[in-house]
């Protein structure tokens, strides 16, 4: 028996304190976070319904961020190929849009299905012309209208709607 394995040196060679750190490190992350502790971000969808017998339709989801901005989030179930199709949030006064609220990414047709997604939204518009700071509780209780317009070049072609917020 060699006395050589027992000394501090020996052991720490070894790597059995590195590996006992290790162990208790792991061990700290499993056990150091209960449910309770866990964040849930929130999020809503809403249709997007045809303007005209285009066809196309769709969903917005609006998601809550960590940083208190929101992500908007336009799927529609088809688009024009080559065309890029304007979309935006307006104002919502007494029942009539007025103005855009949020700007929001244009997409471009492929002649199928496409996505459009603006992150971290912290402020709007509002229908004096200031800009306002907005968080994902505001946008959801302050109704919206999100239009998709057929393309720049025909910015009175309107091809899809939807109500956004309660």
């Amino acid at each position: 028996m060699s006395s050589k394995l027992f000394t501090p040196f020996n052991i720490l060679k070894s790597g059995v304190i590195r590996s006992l750190t290790l162990a208790a490190i792991c061990l700290a992350f499993v056990t150091g976070c209960s449910k309770d502790d866990q964040l849930t971000l929130r999020n809503e969808e809403f249709p997007i319904t045809a303007v005209g017998a285009n066809g196309i339709s769709g969903t917005i989801f609006i998601a809550e961020n960590l940083d208190s901005t929101f992500t908007v989030t336009v799927k529609l179930n088809s688009s024009v190929k080559d065309t890029v199709h304007i979309m935006n949030i307006y104002n919502n006064n007494q029942g009539s849009a007025s103005g855009i609220s949020v700007k929001l990414v244009d997409v471009v047709g492929t002649g199928g299905p496409v996505i459009g997604e603006t992150m971290n939204i912290r402020q709007v518009i509002q229908s004096s012309g200031n800009y306002e700071s907005m968080n994902y509780d505001q946008i959801i209780s302050n109704p919206k209208i999100l239009k998709v317009f057929y393309s720049n070049n025909q910015p009175d072609s309107l091809i899809a709607t939807a109500l956004v917020g309660r």
